[in-house]
């Protein structure tokens, strides 16, 4: 069934891509599709600046980001804007993208047109794309729709080349498809002096001594994520205060409200589990602990690559008890594990995009 409901989606954008392959591409015209708003605003925020002619296609609740700019396009995602999603696409010079939309598998792209994808992690530790266990590459044409989507993507943004080498697994990338530039997100982690930053938002928060952040990732199907008790954690662990943030999809009243971002910056010592936070936690020189409680049964459903399997067990903890001691060894036992992910994460990340971008543009 749900394949059905894909075809017939994709009859209606090759219908659209007849009523609007006669627009012209306008120049200075890009289109931003945005779900994950911290990994394409500063990309809008720098081509606004530059007075380039900007549509944002996303979630209502991202029309916040931009609101503070004046004559930004803003279309909401839903299949009833479909009609215009693909009139602003059909016009636009360059399109960035920051995961996977099933729209563009069925895109008919002019050759003027770029689609640039930033993707929405600092690495991969799991399997993805072609590479996910829930892909039946025996489904020749559930295969054929995903290398349709990924099919449509110019170039793709690093800031290392382990991430090369997983889009050339997961999505069929190639090697002259690779912009080196970093990742725009991740410029404010380069450019912060991050201990003085960390005691500022500690002293902002009233917090005392460490802290711990648990910020596991995604589930299939809306699995719950195991919560870390954290009267027993802070018990065990008095010098620590224990901060959870979950995925956005199982989002709960109990975990902080804080920014991702900010959690980073404000953490003595990361909690994950196949998450690329702990890649981003590298960059800010934060130790990662593996809560990996699930490790046999994800293995089996989504995949975990061999980035992760290179991880030492001593940073993997399969119990809360575990975990504890874990952490409460770590000042002797942990540092950041993933260095080698962040070869072209530097404060002119950003720059080096809309540098990219400003070349296409003028092609």
């Amino acid at each position: 069934m749900r394949q059905m409901i894909k075809k017939l989606y994709m009859t209606i954008i090759s219908f659209l891509n007849l009523i609007y392959m006669k627009k012209k591409i306008q120049d200075r015209h890009i289109v931003i599709m945005m779900t994950f708003a911290e990994d394409v605003y500063p990309i809008i925020e720098a081509l606004y600046r530059k007075g380039y002619l900007i549509t944002v296609i996303g979630n209502d609740s991202n029309r916040a980001y931009i609101q503070q700019f004046e004559n930004i396009n803003f279309i909401s995602t839903g299949n009833k804007r479909v009609f215009k999603h693909i009139k602003a696409l059909s016009t636009a010079k360059v399109i960035v993208i920051d995961t996977y939309y099933l729209m563009l598998g069925g895109l008919k792209k002019k050759p003027q047109q770029t689609v640039i994808q930033t993707w929405h992690a600092a690495g991969a530790l799991k399997h993805f794309g072609l590479t996910d266990h829930q892909v039946d590459l025996s489904n020749t044409k559930m295969v054929t729709q995903y290398k349709n989507v990924y099919g449509a993507t110019d170039k793709y943004l690093v800031g290392g080349e382990p991430m090369v080498a997983c889009f050339k697994a997961s999505f069929d990338a190639t090697d002259e498809q690779f912009l080196r530039t970093g990742l725009p997100r991740l410029v404010p982690y380069t450019t912060l002096d991050i201990k003085k930053r960390q005691h500022e938002l500690k002293k902002q928060y009233g917090i005392e001594g460490k802290v711990a952040i648990y910020v596991p990732t995604y589930r299939e199907h809306k699995q719950a994520n195991r919560n870390i008790d954290k009267g027993e954690f802070e018990a065990a662990l008095p010098e620590y205060t224990l901060l959870s943030k979950l995925h956005p999809s199982i989002e709960t009243e109990a975990q902080t409200t804080i920014h991702l971002q900010t959690l980073m910056i404000l953490a003595d010592v990361i909690i994950s589990d196949y998450s690329s936070l702990a890649i981003e936690a590298s960059l800010l020189g934060k130790p990662t602990v593996f809560y990996v409680y699930d490790e046999t049964q994800y293995e089996q459903e989504r995949g975990l690559n061999k980035f992760y399997k290179a991880i030492p067990e001593g940073y993997k903890a399969y119990s809360e008890t575990e975990l504890i001691e874990k952490i409460s060894a770590s000042d002797v036992q942990l540092s950041p594990l993933f260095d080698v992910w962040h070869e072209y994460n530097t404060q002119d990340s950003l720059t080096n995009v809309i540098n990219e971008i400003e070349k296409m543009v003028k092609i």
